[in-house]
């Protein structure tokens, strides 16, 4: 798999000419919508604003038809936040398939070194596990030693552009729609056949899972005697009072833990009713876990950037001849890109040098106004002055710096916080993401630069 994601990503480092990231260099870039922004929701919802309109009362919207548009911005907004955050979650993914690191650490890649199994035997989801409203991504690693495995839950906030890490344990988890989640040991370090578990409840207000509980037991036939130093201390049966030959340690919330002699001290309706209590009739939810690979994710970003693009193209009229828009379409767009500039506008394609087939240029009037390279995923290049109404995400050479700065963002384009050059812009650092990178002279663009991009490849 992890060969395959090079195919998908190696080429379009090395286009922009923006640098390299080292891989787990810094956390996830936070991505912005449209401009970059401070993060308050009223960027957001800027995003969709219409321009002012003169208050014209014979023309006025009905009450009615204003609660619609309303309805339909918020919508609108619902459905770009939505599809941001899962934008975000597949830099995550991304970033753990090509580059094996989390956001914050690394991972125990020792099985899949050593050939037992590849990353897609791993898994993830995306849902709203917590009930916030917001849609986690789970991260669940199992294919590593019993050290190595976990299960985190992410929450990335758009609006703060703030990732937290709600939770991690060990990947033996039951999730349930109260907001609690029951957490098998990794190990039955315990004297009793019940497999020993610790209950974690959301909390609100720091936006994470806190302990609601620690349970385990002891079985009088399993263990008759608690060793402790050199001299053992007999089962407890007058505490025994269902006569099971069973008592259960249950650790509360805000108390201490300890797995003392004294401890177990509880019988099962004892259990029962404190378990009982906390979960209150809560039902557990059903995980729609996939394969930790690529093509799990694969519309993540491609949908983001498609909704920004659709947004754009509304305050605008030159789109149908835009080279950029043709790399968000499924397909080939270097063959349809030299198709449109041949067949529209008489670019001429030639092959200068007949040892590099994946090299093309495209000539107008007899200058080289077009390249293309067709190595990985494959770059286009727009050179020297604007033909016609050709622009690439509406920027073409001869658009003044700060132009196309504006023009970009409103395609979810941003800072390459680690380029080496001026004027790098990805989209995010995932998969199917886009990098694009003008040179220009005294404020104005001289030559563009755009082809899908990837950061965790190399």
């Amino acid at each position: 798999m992890l060969q395959s994601v090079g195919i998908l990503c190696a080429g379009t480092l090395l286009v922009t000419g923006c640098g390299v990231k080292e891989a787990g260099e810094e956390k996830l870039r936070i991505e912005q919508i449209g401009e970059v922004s401070d993060g308050t929701s009223e960027d957001v919802e800027d995003s969709f604003a219409e321009p002012e309109k003169e208050d014209i009362q014979d023309s006025a919207p009905t009450e009615e038809a204003g609660k619609a548009e309303g309805s339909d911005k918020a919508g609108q907004g619902e459905e770009l936040l939505r599809a941001q955050i899962r934008h975000y979650y597949g830099g995550i993914l991304s970033q753990i398939i090509a580059a094996r690191q989390l956001p914050d650490g690394e991972l125990d890649t020792s099985a899949l070194d050593n050939g037992f199994g590849g990353m897609a035997d791993n898994h993830f989801a995306v849902t709203d596990i917590d009930g916030d409203g917001r849609e986690e991504l789970i991260v669940s690693y199992s294919n590593a030693c019993t050290a190595g495995m976990f299960e985190r839950v992410y929450d990335y906030d758009p609006v703060l552009g703030e990732l937290k890490d709600e939770f991690c344990a060990y990947p033996a988890l039951t999730y349930y729609d109260n907001g609690f989640i029951k957490a098998e040991w990794s190990h039955n370090q315990g004297y009793g056949e019940l497999w020993p578990f610790t209950l974690y409840r959301y909390d609100a207000q720091s936006d994470s899972y806190v302990e609601a509980g620690t349970v385990n037991t002891w079985d009088k036939e399993i263990r008759e005697q608690w060793y402790s130093g050199t001299e053992g201390q007999p089962f407890p049966d007058e505490l025994d009072t269902d006569g099971d030959g069973t008592l259960y340690n249950i650790c509360k919330e805000g108390e201490e833990c300890t797995y003392a002699y004294e401890d177990y001290k509880y019988n099962k309706a004892d259990y029962e009713a404190w378990y009982g209590e906390m979960m209150d009739g809560a039902k557990e939810i059903k995980i729609d876990y996939r394969p930790l690979e690529y093509v799990s994710f694969a519309d993540y970003t491609p949908d983001y950037l498609k909704i920004l693009a659709d947004e754009a193209a509304k305050e605008r009229t030159d789109t149908e001849a835009d080279l950029g828009l043709l790399i968000l379409e499924e397909g080939r767009f270097l063959d349809e890109a030299k198709a449109l500039l041949s067949e529209k506008y008489g670019v001429v394609m030639e092959q200068p040098d007949p040892n590099f087939e994946e090299w093309t240029v495209g000539l107008h009037d007899g200058k080289e106004r077009f390249t293309f390279e067709a190595l990985n995923a494959g770059h286009i290049g727009y050179n020297e002055e604007r033909l016609e109404d050709v622009t690439v995400f509406g920027i073409y050479p001869g658009i003044s710096v700060d132009g196309a700065w504006e023009k970009l963002k409103a395609y979810g384009f941003y800072a390459s916080s680690y380029a080496e050059v001026e004027n790098c812009l990805i989209t995010g650092e995932g998969f199917g993401n886009i990098s694009i990178w003008f040179s220009a002279e005294d404020g104005v663009v001289t030559t563009i630069t755009v082809g899908p991009y990837c950061a965790f490849a190399g």
